[in-house]
């Protein structure tokens, strides 16, 4: 992995804002693997636990034909009412409705989310 520094830098500034954070870029520019040196600096140097660091990858067969209804089912399952999580959601805009998904989870809970 080629480490990305002042973009990773850039973004963790952001990460305990209360407010959707979206990463957008042309394909193949290394979105994903910024995702992943976020979650890595949120363990390293955050001591976030890792089951408070949610990652899904809608690109992938295991969400093919997946529903924004079931999407925010799943997500509603796995977050703490009583702390933050880290959400983070690669490609999420192969799911039709994912914005109404990711409004309705942000409130009553406090989420991250790169995209």
């Amino acid at each position: 992995m080629i480490e990305r520094p002042m973009y990773a830098d850039k973004i963790m500034a952001y990460v305990n804002t209360p407010f959707v954070k979206i990463l957008t870029g042309v394909r193949r520019c290394g979105k994903s693997t910024i995702l992943k040196m976020i979650m890595e600096r949120l363990k390293s140097e955050h001591n976030i636990p890792e089951n408070r660091i949610l990652s899904y990858r809608f690109d992938s067969m295991g969400y093919d034909c997946a529903t924004a209804k079931q999407i925010y089912d799943e997500l509603k399952s796995r977050l703490y009412a009583d702390e933050k999580t880290y959400l983070f959601l690669d490609e999420i805009q192969e799911v039709q409705g994912w914005e109404k998904v990711v409004n309705s989870r942000l409130y009553p809970f406090c989420i991250d989310y790169y995209s």
